[in-house]
């Protein structure tokens, strides 16, 4: 087997395992804007409970109640907050090492095209050779 076959089996591991990531980087996307959108409607939630609040008159108990309520939905807003910076680390270590999957891919790829192309100018070199010898030896008994 030749050296660039070898390595194309290399190659196509280096690939695979870079589509696995690329993946996962999807998924992490997916899931930093999921993150996102649940933030949004915790904020609208919030807004329109604020909305609602003004337009009617509260009740001393009421105020206390809307209080608590108020500070649980600002609570759940930070929380959601540190789940985005959560998801968005693990998106950018997902995209680190899905470059570092897609150099080490890219780099292979060049390795088996040099050999490749090594092999490629010795195998031209020995056939040049074969012809030459055949030449020569047609020469030699046509001279004879």
């Amino acid at each position: 087997m030749k050296r660039s076959e070898r390595i194309q089996k290399l190659v196509a591991l280096s690939q695979k395992k870079e589509d696995n990531v690329a993946r996962l980087l999807a998924r992490q996307k997916q899931k930093v804007e999921q993150e996102k959108q649940k933030l949004e409607q915790l904020q609208e939630y919030a807004s329109q409970y604020e909305s609602e609040r003004n337009l009617l008159g509260l009740s001393p108990y009421l105020v206390t109640n809307y209080q608590h309520f108020v500070s649980r939905l600002e609570q759940a807003v930070q929380q959601q907050k540190g789940a985005i910076s959560q998801s968005e680390h693990q998106a950018d270590q997902a995209q680190l090492q899905w470059l570092q999957a897609r150099a080490k891919t890219k780099s292979m790829d060049l390795v088996k095209g040099k050999h490749a192309e090594q092999e490629r100018r010795l195998e031209e070199k020995q056939e040049q050779k074969q012809f030459d010898e055949f030449a020569m030896l047609k020469y030699m008994k046509s001279s004879s």
